[in-house]
């Protein structure tokens, strides 16, 4: 079995510091204390990589989601980084769409990994870095926007 995450295989396929700060957590735990040690890490940097998503609570093959919103701690988070540092590169993990609305147009790259399974790590560092390539088509439909309709 091999199980593995994107900070240590960016780590190991590059010469580069990569310095890692969590910025939220899906429990709602330190949320201000993790967002203020990731905005000032990513002031500082080069280029940032922001890893967002749905936690599990959020989504599951049980029930229907009611709306297409990362976790507002993810939005805030985002605006406050590309407040800091218009180098933003979107990596997502969700099971389903979202909407990106205050990220998309924003930042120069989305990378949209899904349920990527127990390599994505290694699989999101290599498209990051040039390493790999994706390709293949999409088997869902993403709205370009979405209008919520008037309540009747």
């Amino acid at each position: 079995m091999r199980l593995d995450d994107a900070l240590t295989a960016l780590q190991e396929r590059t010469t580069r510091e990569v310095v890692f700060a969590a910025g939220f957590s899906f429990d709602g735990s330190n949320e201000t204390s993790l967002a203020e040690e990731a905005v000032t890490v990513a002031a500082d940097a080069a280029a940032v990589v922001l890893f967002l998503g749905l936690p599990a609570a959020a989504e599951s093959e049980g029930f229907d989601r009611t709306h297409l919103q990362l976790p507002e701690s993810q939005l805030r988070l985002a605006a406050s980084v590309l407040a800091v540092n218009p180098n933003v590169v979107v990596v997502l993990s969700n099971g389903g769409v979202v909407t990106l609305e205050g990220i998309a147009g924003r930042t120069p790259a989305i990378l949209e990994m899904w349920l990527g399974g127990q390599a994505s790590g290694s699989a999101a560092a290599d498209i990051l870095l040039g390493i790999a390539e994706p390709g293949g088509r999409l088997a869902e439909t993403i709205p370009h926007t979405w209008h919520t309709p008037p309540p009747t």
